[in-house]
């Protein structure tokens, strides 16, 4: 098998890290930007522009034996738009990676899946039941990989991804660091299953190296549930802050989410009103030999120095 690789939405959070651990690993690495963004990729990397389009990708891409789709959208007002870049997007790269006779290894994402408590996790055999638009545009993003004939395909969901580079969770150390951290009603009960960025990125790269994964769907993650108050109180121990805790009731959220404010959104309060979203990951160690290698102290500790050290907080 040749060692060439192209990641697509190589500048992206997820997709730089997978960059840097292909190159790492010995891989040629080819990363594909959308033409006319003048956005680096890490050192090392090959840049090729191409939009979304298997004729486009299949040129940026020649000469590659697998191909990781990293590229898309998470927040969008439109859902039409999440069907666009998530679900079509998905299905051109999926023809590139045919018609170069390319494993491809799609990521896909637990909110696809669906909620699941920390007292009955979601698995993969689990019926998937997406609350959002953006959850339903990566369930269907998955459909319209594995319906392409002839396609050897490895589908990862990550949990929930964070790491250096992440702004989702960005304003929460932000809060912490200042000593106050949000804490809503739900915080003892709603858990979630966290996945560090290397170990996601391992995770690509070892699914890219698999000649025996094809038609498999795998959840990434560290397999213990956290639940937000372990996650505020290990944050503020991680930054050296005391745990000083703002309690936000419903209304405020839903008045936050109504005004967008802090990242929230209609979207946003139907995932924070669910179960949470935990996940099995043991299918992962079986068949991919893979082991989360950060536990939420760990991983935090490491996202805040990055943060710290380049200006983030």
């Amino acid at each position: 098998m040749t060692r060439r690789v192209a990641v697509t939405g190589a500048a992206g959070f997820i997709g730089w890290h997978a960059c840097e651990r292909l190159r790492d690993a010995g891989w040629t690495v080819v990363g594909v930007t959308r033409p006319n963004r003048d956005r680096a990729v890490p050192p090392g990397v090959e840049r090729a522009a191409s939009e979304l389009d298997a004729g486009g990708l299949t040129r940026a891409c020649a000469g590659v034996s697998a191909i990781v789709h990293v590229a898309g959208i998470t927040f969008s007002s439109s859902p039409e738009e999440y069907g666009r870049v998530n679900v079509d997007g998905a299905r051109e790269v999926a023809e590139a990676a045919q018609a170069l006779g390319a494993r491809l290894v799609h990521i896909g994402s637990l909110a696809g899946a669906g909620p699941a408590s920390a007292d009955d996790p979601r698995t993969e055999d689990t019926p998937p039941s997406p609350l959002t638009a953006y959850a339903r545009s990566k369930i269907e993003s998955e459909a319209v990989v594995a319906r392409v004939p002839g396609l050897r395909w490895t589908i990862l969901r990550p949990a929930a991804v964070y790491g250096p580079r992440d702004r989702q969770l960005l304003p929460l150390f932000k809060a912490a660091r200042r000593g106050l951290t949000p804490r809503p009603p739900n915080a003892a009960t709603y858990s979630l299953t966290f996945a560090y960025v290397d170990d996601v990125a391992r995770a690509i790269e070892l699914a890219c190296a698999s000649d025996t994964l094809d038609g498999e769907t795998l959840f990434i993650g560290h397999p213990d549930a956290v639940s937000i108050d372990l996650l505020i109180t290990t944050l503020a121990r991680t930054l050296n802050r005391p745990r000083r805790v703002l309690r936000v009731p419903w209304a405020a959220i839903r008045a936050a989410a109504q005004l967008g404010i802090g990242g929230l959104n209609s979207e946003r309060l139907l995932e924070m009103r669910s179960a949470g979203y935990v996940c099995n990951v043991e299918r992962a160690e079986r068949r991919l030999g893979f082991r989360a290698a950060f536990d939420l102290v760990k991983g935090l500790q490491a996202t805040a120095a990055w943060y710290i050290a380049n200006g983030w907080i």
